[in-house]
């Protein structure tokens, strides 16, 4: 039987020589193998902390390319939100020019009626339900109902059998009938108009009383053919002739 052969190991000495007087010296011996096992795993420690750092980085630049994705799509979220608050920002403007628009519709629409109103309550009407004749204020004839300078009174003369009436639609806001003299009937119209009524017959209307354009309020006799009608505004005497409309 062939005798084997040993391998001799190798070992390694390491010798540490100081350059002091002392010239002392230390030695390490390394064993070959104890050596590889520790080259072996600075190597694998190396390897790892290689493919650690990679993956690392790898990850890094997947985080990195995620980041831009969200910003780029944030960026454009951004300016659609930006093109949404400037489309926005219009429609109100539009709709805050329509409402003014609209609100001074209204307000020309509230006058209009508010004028129409006034115009409807107007005592427009004519005093009496047939012809009649204006007394010239001082003329030749003395007696009989005289007119109310500070009213602005104007008196007309009517046949028998016609009536005063009402020149407008209101409220009678008074009935004065005192002894000898001419009763008078006072209509507030509910606008500051109010007109005004003088004549020698029996009232046919009470305070308080609503009454329509037309209404009578005395009945025309031989002896109170004249009837004395004076229109005033917020306490302010007009010109009746001016305010009546006259027909036909």
């Amino acid at each position: 039987m062939a005798s084997k052969r040993h391998k001799r190991k190798v070992g390694y000495t390491i010798m540490i020589v100081s350059d002091s007087v002392e010239k002392n010296q230390k030695k390490f011996h390394i064993n070959t193998g104890i050596l590889s096992i520790v080259a072996f795993v600075l190597l694998v420690v190396v390897v790892c902390y290689a493919e650690y750092t990679t993956i690392l980085m790898h990850g890094a630049t997947e985080r990195s390319e995620v980041y831009a994705g969200q910003i780029a799509e944030l960026q454009k979220d951004n300016e659609q939100l930006l093109k949404d608050k400037e489309e926005l920002e219009k429609q109100v403007a539009n709709l805050n020019q329509t409402l003014s628009q609209k609100e001074t519709q209204v307000q020309k629409q509230e006058e209009t009626l508010q004028t129409t109103a006034e115009e409807e309550k107007m005592p427009r009407g004519f005093p009496v339900s047939g012809a009649a004749q204006i007394k010239e204020a001082g003329g030749e004839e003395t007696a009989g109902l005289q007119p109310n300078e500070d009213w602005k009174e104007v008196i007309f003369t009517a046949a028998p059998g016609t009536n005063v009436i009402a020149s407008g639609a209101g409220t009678v806001a008074g009935v004065a009938a005192e002894g000898d003299e001419p009763a008078g009937i006072s209509i507030d119209h509910g606008n500051g108009y109010v007109s005004n009524y003088r004549n020698a017959g029996t009232p046919k209307v009470a305070a308080g009383d609503e009454v329509e354009q037309g209404a009578v309020l005395f009945e025309i006799e031989e002896n109170n053919v004249e009837i004395g009608y004076s229109i005033s505004r917020e306490n302010e005497f007009l010109e009746p002739m001016e305010i009546i409309e006259i027909k036909g």
